[in-house]
């Protein structure tokens, strides 16, 4: 209101309510719980590196092209007409296709009926999150975690237990594992392939989360975004399809990563009918659908010859090893991951005091975008202490990359 008295005397409350003050803020009424919503550290990176018009080699966003048969798929689905609701647990092509998928490269054995479509994987796991976690109950989950793994538990008032991995295998102790239930357990979550550490998961190390889980009668939470990027001598491996496990566990994954379209926003989970059939009602409630049109072009896209899913290990390798190299030449410490499309890095050769101010010093003195690698262990961010790690991301078209690679390896000449 141009002009106004800058006493911001109103005639009325809901003027004032409505912010025609500029010196008086809108009384709001957040829940308790909101009081903890912050944006992730991750979208802060992205926002930072775009206004110094950098290279963002921190957020996971998968910036190459999707294959031309997926794309196709998705113009004939659209020509289709498909833009109506879907059932909320997805279209039928598309539950058939990730059947088959699973039977060819999980070794699940699996019917439609075990498949239900989420709104990407997140989506899956804050359904699994709404129907399995009361306030005051507990997770276990693995650190260094995702995110949202750890904040979608919080917000239902759970309490995380966290079991660490330990550098530089990043394996755990099966003895803290087991510490970390208690009866108030409710759900094991983890990632495998992990983000960031880019950890496979080993058959024994599956085996005995998998124990644990029956013996305490836990559901495991199984997010397998990643599972097709793996490095050399590595072989996925679904906690549901070892001995006994299917009943005990859910499994997620997503159009995602595999077929570069994270926008997309298709995901699934696989697990027991039982509990499929509440998830699907918290899906619709929160979500009602999975994009329609996009449903039937993961559809075709799943049923791509093996080579496609196959080939897709050979330029994600090389990707990762052309990071490891200019990091190495700017001064840092890559870990090469097993699995999954992230490096995470020591920057003690750049003489950083902390996560934070290695993440900022590489934005503001070579335009590179990372993630401080506090942001994945949050007993190390509870405390306020620094990691000594960044994380970084490959999942870039060769153009990219290598403008940041050459951004990384001129800043460290320039320090010198």
């Amino acid at each position: 209101m141009a002009g106004h008295d800058p006493s911001c005397r109103a005639s009325s409350p809901v003027r004032i309510a409505m912010a025609v003050c500029p010196k008086m803020a809108p009384m709001r009424s957040f829940s308790r719980r909101a009081g903890n919503i912050k944006q992730s550290g991750i979208r802060e990176v992205t926002r930072r590196i775009e206004a110094v018009g950098g290279v963002n080699l921190g957020q996971g966003t998968c910036a190459l092209p999707p294959h031309p048969a997926v794309l196709a798929a998705a113009h004939r689905a659209l020509d289709a007409g498909h833009n109506s609701y879907t059932f909320f647990d997805g279209v039928r092509p598309l539950k058939e296709a990730i059947a088959w998928r699973y039977g060819r490269y999980n070794d699940l054995n699996i019917a439609p009926e075990h498949v239900l479509v989420t709104a990407g994987a997140t989506g899956g796991l804050e359904c699994a999150c709404k129907v399995f976690l009361d306030e005051g109950d507990e997770v276990v989950l693995f650190e260094p975690i995702y995110q949202y793994h750890v904040r979608l538990v919080e917000e239902r008032g759970a309490i995380p237990r966290l079991v660490r991995l330990q550098s530089p295998d990043w394996t755990f102790d099966p003895a803290e594992l087991e510490r970390a239930f208690s009866p108030r357990t409710k759900l094991l979550v983890f990632a495998n392939p992990n983000n960031p550490t880019g950890k496979v998961f080993t058959r024994e190390e599956l085996l005995t989360i998998g124990d644990a889980c029956r013996r305490h009668g836990v559901v495991a939470v199984s997010d397998e975004v990643y599972e097709y990027i793996l490095s050399e001598g590595h072989r996925h491996l679904s906690l549901a399809a070892l001995p006994g496990m299917f009943d005990h566990t859910l499994t997620l994954s997503s159009a995602s990563k595999t077929l570069f379209v994270t926008g997309w926003r298709v995901g699934w989970v696989v697990g027991p009918p039982d509990i499929l059939q509440p998830l699907g009602v918290k899906s619709d409630e929160t979500y009602v659908c999975a994009p329609a049109p996009l449903q039937y072009a993961v559809a075709e896209a799943l049923r791509l010859d093996d080579s496609f899913f196959e080939g897709l290990r050979t330029p994600f390798l090389r990707r990762r090893d052309r990071l490891c190299a200019a990091l190495r030449a700017a001064g840092l410490t890559p870990q090469t991951p097993a699995g999954a499309y992230y490096v995470l890095a020591g920057y003690e050769g750049l003489r950083y005091g902390s996560d934070q101010d290695a993440m900022m010093g590489l934005i503001e003195r070579a335009g590179v975008g990372s993630v401080a690698g506090v942001e994945f262990f949050p007993s190390e961010g509870a405390r306020g202490r620094s990691t000594g790690l960044l994380r970084f991301c490959f999942a870039l078209t060769d153009d990219l990359l290598e403008s940041g690679c050459e951004r990384l390896v001129r800043q460290s000449l320039e320090a010198r």
